[in-house]
């Protein structure tokens, strides 16, 4: 009978978690390897996927992007922002 409650629960908890998965986790950092796309601010496109619903940079712990890249990402979203590539703030 305790076996049975201790699966329950692992069960329940497992379905709680995997609701709030925002990107399928990877191995490794999206902006390595050949077939890489370059981080840079006339991308709009690339960069608003790095961008949440309100209009704030997502983390990279979210992301799985490696530091070197959250910076140079960091710079090419305000760099687009002050252009107006990018809205500073996305109104509902």
């Amino acid at each position: 009978m305790f076996k049975d409650q201790i699966e329950r629960t692992n069960e329940v908890s497992g379905d709680k978690n995997s609701s709030k998965v925002f990107f399928k986790k990877s191995k490794g950092c999206p902006f390595l390897g050949k077939e890489a796309p370059v981080i840079d601010y006339k991308d709009p496109d690339l960069l608003s996927k790095f961008i949440s619903e309100g209009g704030r940079m997502l983390p990279s712990r979210i992301t799985n992007v490696s530091a070197k890249h959250q910076r140079a990402l960091k710079k090419a979203i305000k760099h687009a922002r002050v252009l107006a590539l990018l809205p500073f703030v996305y109104n509902n």
